[in-house]
């Protein structure tokens, strides 16, 4: 099973979080996300972060719960996302799915998308999720499991991409080269439910927006 991170980003409609909630059998808690934790009824086995944007009463609660918690200094490099991750990677938890890590500031969306590539080029399979749009960050290849008529936009992670073949696609892709200038992976749209994407080198961000059923 996969494992979850919360952080303390833009979530929606808690109904869909806590359908979702079931699938993970670790959670880890970022900071001041404690308190969407307890909003879904998810008890973190782990809580990382700063303790700056947490809520005095969620605190106590996760410490009567005897929640793990990993407590870094208010100045410090790395977002509490970031750090999230390297728990999660001692912790040899490589699936992992990030709620809450986009929207709001955008340099903290940017920080942590950037930051997920060092784990997923080590191996860890990282996406962020949320209802109506999943984000994979992608080293070597995916399958896509959307509907016909869902968009999908593909960018290179901070370096050249090679070797990019897109398979059931409007806008399909052999053998081909993507530059961080040159955006042209935007909007792009499937158009059969057997698809593929696989790329030589580099980094890819795929952000498919899925069409949500009425």
């Amino acid at each position: 099973m996969s494992s979850l991170i919360m952080s303390n980003g833009e979530y929606g409609d808690s109904r869909w979080y806590v359908l979702q909630k079931a699938n993970f059998e670790h959670n880890i808690c970022a900071d001041g996300a404690a308190a969407k934790a307890r909003e879904f009824g998810i008890m973190p086995h782990i809580l990382v972060g700063d303790m700056d944007s947490i809520d005095p009463n969620d605190l106590l609660f996760m410490e009567q719960n005897q929640v793990k918690f990993y407590r870094h200094p208010p100045e410090k490099d790395f977002t509490d996302t970031f750090l999230a991750l390297q728990v999660a990677e001692e912790n040899h938890w490589d699936d992992i799915t990030i709620w809450g890590g986009t929207g709001g500031r955008l340099d903290h969306t940017l920080a942590n998308l950037f930051g997920a590539i060092s784990f997923v080029k080590r191996g860890m399979n990282v996406i962020f999720d949320e209802q109506g749009s999943t984000i994979y960050i992608v080293r070597d290849q995916l399958a896509l499991p959307g509907k016909i008529g869902d968009t999908v936009s593909i960018f290179p992670m901070g370096e050249t991409v090679t070797g990019l073949t897109l398979t059931g696609f409007k806008y399909p892709l052999e053998n081909a080269v993507l530059e961080p200038e040159f955006p042209i992976g935007i909007s792009n749209e499937l158009v059969e439910k057997e698809n593929h994407i696989s790329v030589d080198s580099g980094i890819l961000a795929v952000f498919h927006n899925k069409i949500l059923s009425g």
